[in-house]
Order: structure tokens, then sequence, then C-alpha cells
């Protein structure tokens, strides 16, 4: 189910964070799912627990999961909350960096703008 690839330049909890936001926007991970524990998922990925544990902090501090002390994480996030503040101001950062990046590479808006469109769409199926 989940899928890391360890020759990616992207760090593995922020892979593991990506994964399982992708579920719940999908649907895969419903509100109030429970998740693998910590080290259920270390050894399903093949990852250090730490790493494990550093993904689901952020996925908490976001407010995609939530942990209950000594229940374990469960699927926090929903269609119909607003969007976490802090998250929202990450991702307006992140994006100022990636229309930056887009703008070095010579991508015009309207193609940028059809990527986005294409992976919007490419959610709804």
């Amino acid at each position: 189910m989940y899928t890391i690839n360890s020759q990616s330049h992207v760090p593995i909890y922020e892979q593991i964070v990506a994964i399982i936001k992708d579920y719940c926007i999908r649907g895969v991970l419903e509100p109030g799912e429970k998740l693998m524990s910590v080290r259920e998922m270390s050894a399903h990925i093949l990852v250090n627990p730490n790493t494990v544990s550093k993904a689901y902090k952020e996925l908490e501090r976001i407010g995609i999961i939530e942990t209950k002390l000594g229940k374990g994480a469960y699927v926090a996030y929903s269609r119909d909350n607003g969007p976490n503040q802090e998250a929202l101001a990450l991702f307006r950062k992140n994006l100022e960096q990636l229309i930056l990046e887009a703008n070095y590479l010579q991508i015009e808006e309207q193609e940028l703008k059809g990527l986005v469109s294409a992976y919007y769409t490419s959610l709804e199926g």
C-alpha cells in the first residue's frame, strides 16, 4: 500500500507525508480511520521508526492526522474541514517557490495552469 522511493532526492519522511495526504484526498484513507502504528509502518516500508515518527508528527502538525495517546494515529482530514492555517501558509510559500522554478524553466503561465488543471482532474478520477 505504501511505496517509498529510496533513490529519490525527496526525504523519506516527506514521501510518507505526501503519500498519506494523497490517500486522504483520494478517499483511500477515510476520516477516523486508524493508521498503522509507527513500528508497523516502519516494518512495512523498511525504514527507521524515527523516520515514520517524524512524518506522523508533521501530519499531525498540519491537521491531517491526530494522535490519541495509547491508541494510535487516526485520519483527521476531511474535505468538509476548513484548511489548517499553518498548512495554508506553508502551501503559499511552496507555491511561490514552484512558480519561481517554473519561470526559471521557462514554463509559460498557460502551460503551468494546464499542468495544475490536469493534476486536479486526476484527483477526481
